[in-house]
């Protein structure tokens, strides 16, 4: 019984492996190439219009994150040349102590890079891997140490980029905590 079953199974694998194709025809496919996808993003020394757009600020530490876009909502990207400014308030509703005062005094430290003038830049501004997404980081940031202590309450940032042929407008926007 087990010869039998030993030859019905050498017989059915020799019919499978001599069952081969003699067809000639062989067509191989060429392989599929799939294009990369389609940045949309733009140098910064081409766009004729920079939009910035803060997402978050470490006021402790004057840690930024933002965006750049031009005015075809493309990202932006290879940003070198910034101006960035901290400013530190007192408390707006705190009485003040000085008739004069108004509240109007304010402390500020200023970042600034400009490659075309071989300055060494201030502060440490880098793309992420996201184009267009940019982080600062504001080394020896110290708004607290040019008032008197505890004045400080309320932290702003200004940032402007330049490119060669635009910069976006610089507006004075509130940190939050």
């Amino acid at each position: 019984m087990k010869v039998k079953l030993l030859s019905a199974l050498l017989a059915s694998s020799v019919l499978l492996i001599g069952c081969g194709s003699d067809n000639d025809n062989d067509v191989t496919e060429p392989p599929v190439v799939v294009p990369p996808p389609v940045e949309d993003a733009i140098d910064i020394d081409e766009a004729t219009s920079i939009v910035m757009n803060l997402d978050s600020v470490d006021a402790a530490t004057g840690a930024l994150t933002f965006s750049l876009k031009d005015g075809d909502n493309k990202a932006i990207s290879k940003a070198t040349d910034y101006d960035i400014f901290y400013f530190g308030f007192p408390d707006p509703d705190s009485p003040s102590t000085k008739a004069k005062a108004w509240k109007r005094w304010h402390v500020t430290q200023s970042y600034k890079c400009d490659t075309a003038s071989n300055i060494e830049c201030a502060g440490i501004l880098t793309e992420t891997a996201t184009k267009g997404q940019y982080t600062f980081d504001a080394t020896d940031l110290d708004l607290d140490s040019k008032a008197a202590a505890g004045a400080v309450e309320l932290y702003k940032v200004a940032i402007q980029v330049h490119g060669a042929q635009a910069s976006n407008e610089m507006e004075l926007i509130a940190a939050d905590e």
